[in-house]
């Protein structure tokens, strides 16, 4: 894969009515071969902090202190910066971001009137600590979200979503358990329990040990059971176990009423039917909402240096001097993950047996999209022999299946026209989306081996065209979008007179960079797609410019006649 710059559709067209010989001159005057891999010490972590129940919970958790001077209560901020500074220091997120509630109604409370209804209005005292929260969390420069409709629930599993999209883990802070929904291998959630230095970590395993069930099936749960602090009304008679075992045996509420002549005692089943309608309601309030319309920026979210004196003053003035000494004395800005030595991801894979490639075709067959980058001993896509290929089908997982490797390795290779066969059905199934960087270069080397790439329709590095971003090649796109850094091709095959070709570095490194490549190029995507929808430039990508790829590798390969 090569970084090329693309030519717009208006450009494009002109040198078309003029003369296509001249799109061919121009595409090649513009080739380059700048590729970078990712190779990085530091991984991502996420910080997200529900503000309204930790606020809450140190409210009623910790005993009346105010201010001697004022008379201003500040337990529930004192308990608030406690809890921050715990998970600061002993967790030390890259990013971070805050979520409060607003005080106006939500859509669940348009879908139920009494939604909350039971619960009383916050007293002034906490009420009037809110304020000092903010004040807190400004000097800390937490970047805050607030929308209306939404609950911070929905904003926080929102947000931890598009971190996982991205392969980055994301630790949330709360004393809701309804958070417990989003729990998945990349996400956990940190709940204090009797009090605020309590602190115990949810992942899958604990979610299952607490309540039997996973997760994902805790909204049926509750839509079962109800919950009184939402005033949500549950099925009498029907208790957690009980709720419990029904979705252990049945996956859900809707398997529940698919299956409803095999639920058993049989006494359940008139009360199951009898309140459906309720039980129905009660899951859309229950579950998490994760498509808000907020955006995760990373840049954003960095965790960067704080305005200590500002806190300090802060601190003082509320009479926190017992927590002055837990303040870093800086929070440095998040580095920059530094270059190291090629080293293996724990899920990349090199695929060497005809079985092994079956089996991962077979899986991903059923797939929605994948990334796709292929290996070449050149950077001119018509003289370049292929040397291995890399397919990631989610973030921080990826394959490679070497081809043309010449060095010495221990790893035995499949026959190349074996290996082209095993793929062909996987690249030209017209269902399964391909994501790609500079896709014109892929699309080039796979045709001259037999492969028609079908499906190409989201190409990073001309998205980033289209989005204004300069440079183009993956290494500066994915420090900007990721803050992730990656490693130079040089690393791999050298540079001046000992510079290899690709086809004589080592198996073993090669499959890192691949993968890696693939796997950024995936990640990379989901940002993009984000940034053209909000620039209203999605239409133009998808309808005009990513169909005239095809068209110009074609042109390419085959030249036009005049």
């Amino acid at each position: 894969m090569s970084a090329s710059a693309f030519l717009s559709w208006p450009e494009a067209h002109l040198q078309y009515t003029t003369g296509m010989r001249m799109i061919y001159n121009r595409i090649a005057s513009l080739q380059k071969n700048v590729r970078f891999r990712i190779m990085t010490k530091q991984i991502p972590l996420l910080l997200l902090i529900d503000g309204n129940s930790l606020v809450h919970r140190a409210f009623h958790a910790l005993p009346v202190l105010t201010i001697s001077k004022t008379g201003e209560m500040v337990n529930a901020v004192q308990g608030f910066a406690s809890t921050l500074l715990k998970v600061l220091n002993e967790i030390k997120p890259t990013h971070w971001a805050i979520a409060f509630d607003r005080p106006t109604p939500t859509f669940r409370h348009e879908k139920f009137e009494d939604y909350k209804a039971q619960r009383p209005r916050a007293p002034d005292e906490l009420v009037s600590q809110i304020k000092r929260v903010h004040q807190l969390v400004d000097a800390f420069h937490i970047p805050t979200f607030e929308i209306d409709g939404y609950e911070a629930d929905d904003v926080l599993g929102t947000l931890s979503r598009q971190a996982s999209q991205l392969g980055i883990d994301t630790i949330i802070v709360t004393g809701d358990n309804d958070m417990l929904q989003v729990v998945s291998p990349r996400t956990k959630v940190l709940a204090p329990r009797r009090t605020l230095s309590d602190i115990l970590t949810y992942d899958e395993t604990e979610v299952q040990r607490k309540y039997g069930i996973s997760p994902q099936q805790l909204a049926d749960f509750k839509a079962l059971t109800g919950d009184p602090s939402d005033n949500i009304p549950g099925i009498p008679g029907i208790g957690d176990k009980t709720a419990a075992r029904l979705l252990q045996q049945f996956g859900s509420i809707e398997g529940i009423y698919a299956h409803i002549d095999q639920v058993i005692p049989e006494r359940l089943r008139p009360l199951l039917l009898n309140h459906k309608a309720r039980v129905l309601q009660n899951k859309e309030l229950a579950v998490i909402v994760t498509d808000v319309p907020v955006t995760l920026d990373l840049d954003n979210c960095k965790v960067t240096t704080y305005d200590r004196q500002q806190v300090v003053d802060l601190f003082r003035e509320l009479g926190f001097v017992q927590l002055l000494s837990r303040l870093p004395e800086k929070i440095e800005k998040a580095p920059a993950p530094t270059v190291s030595h090629i080293a293996p991801h724990k899920n990349y894979h090199i695929l060497n047996a005809s079985q092994a490639i079956d089996e991962l075709v077979a899986r991903l067959s059923t797939t929605t999209e994948i990334a796709v980058d292929v290996e070449t001993s050149s950077k001119e896509a018509m003289a370049a022999e292929l040397v291995g290929i890399s397919i990631a089908p989610a973030a921080g997982e990826a394959y490679y299946i070497p081809v043309g490797h010449r060095g010495l390795s221990q790893i035995v290779q499949l026959p190349l026209s074996q290996v082209i066969s095993q793929l062909k059905p996987l690249l030209e199934d017209a269902r399964i989306g391909k994501i790609a960087h500079n896709g014109k270069f892929d699309m080039m080397v796979l045709a001259e081996y037999g492969i028609d790439l079908q499906n190409l329709f989201f190409d990073t590095m001309l998205a980033a065209y289209l989005l204004g971003e300069k440079p183009l090649n993956l290494k500066a796109l994915a420090f900007k979008k990721l803050g992730i850094e990656m490693t130079p091709i040089t690393d791999i095959i050298g540079s001046g007179a000992k510079q290899l070709s690709m086809a004589m570095a080592p198996i073993e490194q090669v499959a890192n960079y691949a993968c890696a490549d693939a796997d950024i190029t995936l990640r990379l995507k989901t940002v993009l797609q984000s940034e053209l929808d909000r620039e209203k430039l999605w239409r133009l990508f998808h309808e005009v410019e990513m169909p005239l790829v095809p068209v110009l590798a074609a042109m390419e390969r085959h030249g036009v006649a005049l």
